[in-house]
């Protein structure tokens, strides 16, 4: 009975131990800092609502739980427009809901800003990181993801494996019944994550993007995701996708096997950088918890999970070669094609005017003919 006792009593120890052990945070943040972090242990778990995959959460949950072991996480894989959806659903019905919403879709976030429904949080790390990263009070940045020419490398010749938009065009044009019904990419308006990716190239390159897509748009087939896109570049049946998610392709290259059949590049005519935003919620159920994990993942360490995730982490100074997908970080992108090349998808509040305007124009465009 006594060892039972002993076990029981070593054992609230540990558990103890657990609870209070964190890890210091950085000497930039303020001395009450500490009061968030205690008052985040009265709490029951940390809800988010978000867009990225949980293969992307895992690393940056489990480093998150070493700075703050007692903190639950429960991550969620919704579509970017779902994740609105859900927490409207979740107030109508005045249910549990997020604390912290995450989600790729700028005309979403515009929409939602107004209802003043998050929670104004000024991060510590606000100096540390890029301020074109914090679009609007309390929204940060938590990737800066591209979208890239994919291409299967056994069917391309190696002379002609594109590096830009345009040499798509160009391949394309030398023969181009080769190419009909071979090539992949997002459908334009399919929702407001896909509307993002073209108003980001539109608004970069104007008519010369309404050009490649009146070229190669009708050879093109269609979709709300990348996977099926990814998928038919490998098994053959498409040669070329274009504008990409740079998860769905970068992701493979954990198999070598798919390292040599599949080649990728960042268009160096426009690369759209999918800017990847969160906030806290007014409703938050654990504050203290979301604003740990706000300023977490905007930390060196918290990008530095994000980049092992498979996400593009846009800090300067992630420097491990673990956490740069594809060798990528932000800078590295910029480096690769230069700052007038790159579009970041901000908020945007042009896009709530000009949306309308230039889809019926790339509806067009992708028409089969």
């Amino acid at each position: 009975m006594r060892k039972l006792r002993a076990a029981c009593i070593a054992g609230c120890l540990m558990m103890s131990s657990l609870v209070t052990a964190h890890a210091a945070p950085p000497s930039y943040y303020p001395a009450e800092y500490s009061q968030i972090i205690e008052a985040s242990k009265k709490e029951s778990g940390l809800t988010v609502y978000s867009n990225i995959a949980l293969f992307n959460w895992d690393p940056i949950i489990a480093a998150f739980r070493q700075e703050y072991p007692w903190i639950k996480v429960e991550a969620t894989d919704l579509n970017a427009n779902e994740v609105f959806e859900r927490y409207y659903a979740d107030q109508g019905a005045k249910t549990h809901s997020a604390d912290i919403l995450l989600s790729a879709a700028p005309l979403a976030w515009l929409e939602f800003l107004p209802k003043n429904m998050i929670e104004p949080y000024q991060s510590p790390e606000i100096p540390h990181v890029p301020a074109w990263s914090v679009p609007k009070p309390g929204v940060y940045t938590v990737s800066t993801d591209p979208f890239v020419l994919a291409y299967n490398k056994l069917l391309l010749p190696e002379a002609d494996w594109p590096k830009s938009m345009q040499d798509i065009v160009d391949v394309v044009g030398k023969q181009p019944a080769e190419f009909d019904r071979r090539l992949g990419t997002y459908a334009p308006n399919a929702s407001a994550f896909t509307q993002a990716i073209f108003w980001g190239i539109v608004k970069l390159r104007g008519e010369t993007a309404y050009g490649w897509f009146d070229k190669i748009g009708p050879m093109s087939d269609v979709y709300r995701t990348a996977g099926p896109i990814v998928e038919k570049i490998t098994s053959g049946e498409y040669v070329i996708g274009y504008l990409v998610s740079s998860q769905a392709v970068l992701g493979l290259f954990s198999d070598p096997n798919r390292e040599k059949l599949i080649g990728w590049a960042l268009p160096k005519d426009g690369t759209v950088i999918n800017m990847r935003n969160m906030a806290i919620t007014k409703t938050a159920a654990s504050p203290n918890s979301a604003k740990l994990m706000i300023d977490f993942l905007l930390s060196k360490k918290g990008q530095t999970a994000v980049g092992k995730g498979g996400l593009v982490s846009f800090r300067a100074d992630v420097d491990d070669p673990a956490a740069m997908p594809g060798g990528l970080t932000y800078d590295r992108m910029v480096q690769q094609v230069g700052e007038a090349n790159v579009s970041r998808v901000a908020l945007d509040p042009e896009m709530i005017t000009g949306l309308p305007k230039i889809a019926p124009r790339l509806e067009a465009a992708f028409q089969k003919k």
